[in-house]
């Protein structure tokens, strides 16, 4: 327990002696101790969010698939009613025939 205590004294030693040095210094090591922190902390939300959302997944996948096979039909229904309304690359081909070149 003596050797924990002896550590972390000694790092607030060097902290300490540090931010005498100037606020430069102190920035940096701010900047060298939260990055790791922040390092940690996100990895801990990723792996949370990731078990959570595949627990999530697997209990309501029946209800998503029952939910998505419905979408596909109002789709293919609304497809038979309307036209395709795809852009062609003619009137852009047309709009550079009308542009005054540069070598005239």
């Amino acid at each position: 327990m003596e050797q924990i205590s002896n550590f972390f004294y000694s790092i607030w030693i060097f902290i300490h002696s540090k931010h005498e040095e100037g606020i430069y210094n102190t920035i940096c090591l701010a900047v060298l101790m939260g990055l790791p922190t922040l390092v940690l902390l996100v990895g801990i939300f990723v792996c949370c969010h990731c078990c959570f959302c595949s627990q999530r997944q697997k209990e309501g996948s029946s209800y998503s698939s029952s939910v998505a096979s419905q979408g596909k039909k109002r789709k293919n229904m609304k497809k038979g009613k309307e036209e395709d309304l795809w852009i062609s690359a003619q009137p852009k081909l047309l709009l550079l025939e009308k542009r005054p070149s540069l070598l005239a």
